[in-house]
């Protein structure tokens, strides 16, 4: 499956919450997870490009799931596969060993939601600030229109162009730790 999203950086949550609650939303209960990002040794962050493959190790509130990414056209449009983990200390040691190291280490509290076919997450990324996301799950359809069309929709929320973020958040605190 192929997952497409558009992400802005936001001042007020709570105006955003309210937003989507007028809408008919109903916000999940908090998560919060807890991202290790592994790359293969010789790359970086900053080498994000097509075919890019990036792997994740989740907690989130006890339970860990594994999750691997191929970049497609760009840093948020991605093949994605993840499953559950019984035992994430042993899916470490393995990624280490298949020359693999932690790149990123991200920390969020997520609020998420449902609206017209279209995944709302509402983010407070320790070190980084205050997100909302909007992602699409698809198999075929142009990445770029889709983005397109959920930006439309994060931009009916009040969300302006000049906030709008084109990175993932393990790049984005890569960066951020590097500088």
């Amino acid at each position: 499956m192929k997952e497409v999203e558009v992400k802005a950086k936001i001042d007020n949550f709570d105006s955003a919450k309210e937003k989507l609650v007028s809408l008919g939303c109903e916000l999940s209960e908090p998560l919060i997870q807890d991202d290790k990002i592994y790359l293969q040794n010789g790359l970086d962050l900053g080498d994000t490009r097509k075919g890019l493959v990036a792997m994740r190790i989740r907690n989130q509130n006890g339970k860990s799931i594994f999750n691997m990414k191929i970049q497609l056209e760009n840093d948020l449009d991605n093949t994605e596969h993840e499953t559950e983990v019984a035992d994430p200390d042993e899916l470490h040691e393995m990624l280490l060993n298949l020359d693999y190291y932690i790149a990123s280490h991200v920390n969020k509290k997520r609020v998420k939601c449902n609206y017209d076919g279209m995944e709302i997450c509402l983010d407070e990324v320790r070190d980084l600030g205050t997100f909302i996301e909007a992602e699409k799950l698809t198999k075929d359809e142009d990445s770029v229109k889709i983005q397109n069309e959920l930006f439309e929709f994060l931009k009916s929320l009040g969300v302006k162009e000049t906030d709008r973020v084109t990175k993932g958040y393990d790049v984005l605190m890569y960066e951020k730790n590097k500088s």
